[in-house]
């Protein structure tokens, strides 16, 4: 017998409580944007003419990656259900999204001109979606350790 209490976000499955709050989903949410977006909407600059890739595209590969890394980390984090993983996952998120904020224009150079896709598409994108994963990873800490401890 499965019953779904939508307002404490738990799952009660042969009388197994299984939580999934709202910031496993966010999670998950915004690394799925997150490794869609940097391999369609906010991905590097195009190759040029001669088919050669200007160095922004070294930069859009390593993200590819990180990405996946981190939605791999939001997918664990989603279907595991004891707290203290969450909470390792989570923490797990804070340095791989420095990372990712780290690599556009600081780690691997982008273009030389301001103008150019990469610059005002890509690297704003990941400096977002990045402090939006440090923050939301700190958000998802504080409520396992407060539901934990309280």
């Amino acid at each position: 017998m499965e019953t779904i209490d939508l307002i404490e976000g738990v799952v009660t499955m042969n009388e197994k409580k299984r939580r999934c709050g709202i910031t496993d989903v966010l999670l998950l949410v915004l690394n799925l944007i997150f490794f869609v977006g940097i391999q369609t909407v906010f991905a590097p600059c195009e190759a040029r003419p001669d088919g050669s890739w200007m160095t922004c595209h070294w930069a859009g590969q390593a993200l590819i990656g990180i990405a996946a890394a981190l939605l791999a980390i939001a997918v664990m984090h989603l279907v595991i259900p004891r707290t203290q993983v969450k909470i390792g996952l989570s923490l797990a998120v804070i340095p791989v999204s420095v990372l990712a904020f780290a690599v556009p224009d600081h780690l691997i150079d982008l273009c030389m001109m301001e103008m150019m896709h990469c610059h005002t598409v890509m690297e704003p994108a990941v400096t977002v979606l990045s402090l939006l994963n440090v923050l939301l990873a700190a958000a998802d800490i504080y409520v396992y350790q407060k539901g934990e401890n309280g």
